[in-house]
């Protein structure tokens, strides 16, 4: 299995996912706003993305949107990562790829100073993210209207 940092080329398959994780797999009303975010935020690097490979075929995704608030004490950089679009193909799930997936993708963030990782998360996949060090934190609120 190979793990790596997406390139351009990769984009079909993040719409393709995309549009699974959203169960809207046969609609092709999005695809062009679709291709266009994950073009532009790679570009811009608001958005880090890594894929595993296997046999020349990714097999899994995960993104990080990364974006900026004000500086802090535990937090110096001001930056924070979201982790979303996180998904692997049915033949390759309980092997471990998305954890390994999520290991490199959150070591490079890391990297990049990078110190605050957030995720929402299914039900399927909270045993995964526990797994990984994230803790379940109920201090914030969404604005709904």
């Amino acid at each position: 299995m190979l793990y790596r940092r997406s390139v351009d080329t990769d984009v079909s398959f993040f719409v393709q996912f995309r549009k699974i994780l959203l169960e809207r797999e046969d609609d092709n009303s999005m695809d062009d706003i679709f291709v266009d975010y994950f073009v532009n935020s790679l570009h811009d690097k608001s958005l880090v993305a890594w894929v595993a490979e296997e046999d020349k075929r990714i097999v899994s995704m995960v993104c990080l949107a990364v974006c900026q608030i004000g500086p802090g004490f535990t937090n110096p950089s001001g930056k924070i990562a979201y982790v979303s679009n996180v998904y692997t193909i049915l033949n390759f799930r309980r092997q471990g790829v998305a954890a390994n997936l999520m290991r490199e993708a959150i070591d490079d963030v890391k990297s990049q100073g990078i110190k605050r990782v957030l995720l929402s998360s299914s039900d399927m996949a909270k045993p995964l993210y526990v797994n990984l060090g994230f803790v379940e934190c109920k201090d914030y609120y969404e604005l709904k209207k």
